[in-house]
């Protein structure tokens, strides 16, 4: 009976842990983009691979919290790529592309990726791998912050 127990209390201990890993994948760039133009944020998009323990970090200590966060759902919309997946998503110009192409046409190779675009998906701000776990919270609040004025720069800007 106790063997029972604690095969429960281990699986649904597994269920939470995978539940504060959830970041909300791409499907729709073209609908973000939307966004984008109306809420004047940029698009932080997280690439990552699976086993990849930095990338699982990441997750973990600072964008899933960061996405749960009202403060930050006012600065940024955020979305996950999986470049090993073949899932299929809308491209900021309304073509089917796998996760894996998407993160491929970008020339991510490297992981965690986190790069910040516009609403024509052009890059604002990038962080290639993790710089300083100590530090990374900040360093990706200096690239939003930097990145959201580059972006009002843009489309603030006339012809």
């Amino acid at each position: 009976m106790i063997r029972y127990g604690l095969l429960f209390l281990l699986l649904f201990t597994n269920v939470s842990i995978a539940e504060e890993l959830t970041l909300p994948v791409a499907k729709d760039f073209l609908m973000d983009s939307q966004k984008v133009w109306k809420q004047k944020i940029p698009i932080l998009i997280m690439f990552s691979i699976p086993d990849c323990e930095y990338c699982k970090k990441i997750k973990e200590d600072v964008l899933s919290p960061m996405a749960q966060m009202d403060e930050y759902n006012d600065k940024i919309i955020i979305r996950h790529i999986d470049a090993s997946s073949f899932d299929e998503i809308n491209n900021f110009y309304n073509e089917e592309v796998s996760h894996n192409e998407f993160a491929f046409t970008r020339a991510i190779n490297f992981f965690p990726t986190v790069v910040l675009v516009d609403n024509y998906g052009s890059t604002l701000g990038k962080i290639t791998g993790v710089p300083s776990e100590e530090l990374y919270w900040t360093d990706l609040d200096e690239v939003i912050e930097k990145s959201t004025k580059k972006l009002h720069k843009r489309m603030g800007a006339t012809l």
